[in-house]
This record gives structure tokens, C-alpha cells and sequence, in this order.
């Protein structure tokens, strides 16, 4: 059961348009008739754990901009660490004369906007290590030529290590320095002889595939005791290699980049070991759940796979005269006043059936998806997410006596790319508004 990636812009899902129900509904409201509100506690709400979910573009995919890299650890999540695998090739045939002397290679790279964890001027130093790829990655056809978080990476020599405070200032300057061994000197006299690997070639999809297929690919791998995730810009003017040397007093650079013709061996891994404490370790497979009354916790969270689980009740409308005209669902997360992992603006929403596969999007209406919305307050222990299901409560009271659309699975929208989370501290509440009229 995989997360497929167009299941993010699907349009599957039930949906109902605006009628006259509704609207008679709305009218009963404003003109003081009997309406009744009916609270429920969404007990049957827990934590689930996807299978895999795609970190590449695909072989025609559009590129990766962002890749993430490090490690976090805390109570609720468990330990999740990432590692980006990429290639990088000439930018230019080099034309490097025998006299000059190589100095030094440095691999420089760019923190993107996103970081999570302890960035406080007391954080803990952060070490990565580069690695040179021992071969390139190999499609698999059953995946349609995609890269999944679980996937791993075919590490080879480690060629540099680099430790640094997690602060922007910082991070802005900091790269790696590789030694002048046997690799970069080999690589630095097959550019002075114009070595065939440094040509492009005309009649491949990729110009320098001589270089890549020589020269396999880079990764990066976090330190066992970091604890920070770190988005990585996927941009070849952020992510090269950089080759240092003289001729007499004057001093020259030549440039490997990250590829960009093509894209479709660039992923990274992603691995989560989960919380003890909060019997996540129970979540080996997608059908597994972990009860919200287990442990008075349920946790939404980009990378690391998690979402929650809830199943709505049946509809109180067995009476001709009553309709639903609002429906909403209260979620109230744990807050803190310097949270280390943000918590997502919005939370999106997809129905789901008994063994947790992801079904579809779940719509109120043409296009409009359902959202949870986060509603800050004064009082950080009142903000909640608030969920309008309206259309999406009236089309099952009407039309459906499948199970299957009462069962939802909650996710940041952006799960691949995003280590926000969301952690419930109370059982969610379902609020529905009944009307009731007569002839």
C-alpha cells in the first residue's frame, strides 16, 4: 500500500452541491426553529503509519527543489533520519593545462528555508559526511521508475565530514573540505588530459552521462547524534563540487554541479524508528493502529509517515423531517511557546476503509477539499483545528451506507516535503447541527 503522489492533487472523493436542504436548513437557523446540536467524542480516533511514500520526481517528473538530510529525536515521533542521494556533472568541458598544481576540492551546499529541532545558540553541533555513491541507483520497474523513502542508498568511500552549530548565519558558510587523495587527483588529471568521461555527448537524453556513469553520485549521511532535520536546496548553482588550482600566482576553480537535464535518480531516504513510550513500535504495517485512548495521543507528521485515523458515527436523520445543515470536527493539539517542530497552518483530509489504504481526497464539493484550519487564540491551550464537513456529512446521510466514507485519515498536505506535525491532547469532538421542520 503505497502513498502515490497524485493522491495529493486527486479528484476522487464524495462530494455534494449546495441544495435546498441546506439552504432550508440555514433559513430555519436564522428564523429561531427547532435545531439541534449533537456533540460527539470521536473515540474511535488513532495513529496509523504509512508504508512508503514517493521522495523522487519520477523519470518524466518535474525536478526536486528540495531534498532534506539529519536526524530528530524526541518522545512523540520516535528517531527519523534522512539522507539525500544525487549526481552531479561538468558544467563545461575543462580545458586545464599540465602546469597547473591542484590545491584543494570543497563541496558546497545550501540549507533551504525549512529546519527542525534545537536551534537555540546552545544547540548541539551537527556533523554530515559526504559520500561518493558505490553505483548508481537501479529502477525498479514495479515502482514505475520512482524512489521510495524506504529505498536505500548504495553508499561507497566516505570522501569529507563537516560539524557546524545549526544557525543560519552559520550554515551559510559552511562545506566540506575532501582530501587530496587518489579520487581528486585521478579526477583532476583526467580533466588536464581531456579525459572522454568530460565531453557531452550529443546522442544521450543526458549531456555528461560518460561523467555520471563514471563517477556514480553523492549522498549525505547525519551523525548519530544530531538532532536536526535540514532541507537541502536542489538547485546546481547551491549543490557542486569545486575544484581549487594555480599556475604561478594566479588561481582558477572549475565546477561539477547538480544535474539538472534529468532528474530521476536524484531521492533521498527516509527511515523512522518509532516512539516507545507512546506504543508506536506496534506500527509495522499500514493495517496497524494505536488507539488515541492508549495513551491520550495521536500524532500527524510529514516524513516520518504518520496519520490519524477517525471514523465518523451514522447520521441522525432516520426522520423524514431532519437534515443536517452544519457539521464540523474540533481537534485541540498539544502547543508550546518555542515549538522545535512546527506545527501546519492547515491539515488535509482523505476517506479510507478498514485496512487504512488511501482512497481519495475527501470533498465538501466541487473542488473544495476539506481542511482542518488552525485557529490560534490568546490561550494557547484553546487553539484548535476546525473541520467543516458539512456537505461532505449531508451527501453520507442522503446517499451512502458504505462504512468506508466515514473513515478518515488526517495528514499535513505537503507529507513529502514537510516535517510539521500535529499532536492531539484530547479525543476530537463531532458537532452536528439538525434541523427540524414539519409540512
Amino acid at each position: 500500500m503505497r502513498l502515490i503522489f497524485f493522491l495529493l492533487i486527486a479528484t476522487l472523493g464524495l462530494y455534494s452541491c449546495n441544495n435546498d436542504l441546506t439552504t432550508i436548513g440555514q433559513d430555519l437557523i436564522n428564523n429561531g426553529n427547532h435545531i439541534e446540536v449533537q456533540t460527539t467524542l470521536l473515540k474511535e480516533t488513532g495513529t496509523i503509519k504509512i508504508d512508503s511514500f514517493i521522495t523522487s520526481s519520477g523519470r518524466y517528473g518535474s525536478a526536486i527543489t528540495e531534498m532534506f538530510m539529519g536526524r530528530y529525536k524526541d518522545q512523540y515521533s520516535g528517531v527519523t533520519t534522512a539522507s539525500p542521494c544525487f549526481q552531479i556533472v561538468p558544467v563545461s568541458q575543462p580545458s586545464i593545462n599540465f602546469r597547473y598544481l591542484l590545491d584543494s576540492v570543497t563541496f558546497h551546499f545550501k540549507v533551504g528555508k525549512n529546519i527542525w529541532g534545537d536551534t537555540t545558540e546552545t544547540a548541539t553541533p551537527q556533523t554530515l559526511s559526504l559520500y561518493r555513491l558505490a553505483r548508481l541507483p537501479e529502477f525498479r520497474t514495479d515502482q514505475n521508475d520512482y524512489f521510495y523513502n524506504r529505498d536505500s542508498i548504495p553508499w561507497g568511500d566516505k570522501l569529507a565530514t563537516v560539524s557546524f552549530i545549526p544557525k543560519r548565519m552559520i550554515m551559510n558558510q559552511v562545506y566540506f573540505k575532501l582530501e587530496k587523495d587518489t579520487l581528486t587527483e585521478r579526477m583532476f588529471a583526467m580533466m588536464q588530459n581531456d579525459d572522454p568521461i568530460f565531453r557531452p555527448n550529443s546522442n544521450s537524453e543526458i549531456s555528461y552521462y560518460k561523467f555520471i556513469n563514471y563517477f556514480k553520485g553523492l549522498a549525505i549521511q547525519s551523525g548519530k547524534d544530531n538532532n536536526c532535520l535540514l532541507s537541502l536546496e536542489m538547485i546546481p548553482d547551491s549543490l557542486y563540487m569545486r575544484f581549487h588550482y594555480h599556475n604561478a600566482d594566479q588561481k582558477y576553480t572549475y565546477d561539477l554541479k547538480l544535474l539538472s537535464q534529468r532528474n530521476e535518480y536524484q531521492y533521498f531516504n527516509v527511515k523512522n524508528i518509532p516512539s516507545e513510550k507512546y506504543g508506536f513500535e506496534a506500527l509495522t504495517e499500514q493495517t496497524k493502529e494505536v488507539k488515541f485512548t492508549e495513551h491520550d495521543m495521536a500524532i500527524v507528521q510529514g516524513l516520518s509517515g504518520y496519520m490519524v485515523k477517525m471514523v465518523l458515527p451514522e447520521p441522525d436523520v432516520q426522520s423524514t423531517y431532519k437534515t443536517v445543515v452544519k457539521a464540523e470536527i474540533e481537534i485541540k493539539p498539544r502547543v508550546w511557546a518555542s515549538p522545535e517542530v512546527a506545527y501546519p497552518s492547515t491539515i488535509s483530509v482523505y476517506y479510507t476503509n478498514k485496512i487504512n489504504e488511501i482512497k481519495g481526497v475527501a470533498y465538501n464539493s466541487t473542488n473544495n477539499p476539506i481542511t482542518g484550519r488552525y485557529v490560534k487564540t490568546e490561550n494557547n491551550e484553546e487553539d484548535r483545528y476546525i473541520f467543516d464537513i458539512t456537505d461532505y456529512y449531508q451527501t453520507i446521510s442522503r446517499y451512502s451506507d458504505s462504512k468506508d466514507v466515514r473513515q478518515l485519515l488526517l495528514t499535513i498536505p505537503n507529507l513529502t516535503s514537510s516535517f510539521n506535525r500535529m499532536i492531539i491532547k484530547d479525543v476530537p469532538v463531532l458537532r452536528v447541527y439538525y434541523a427540524s421542520y414539519k409540512d
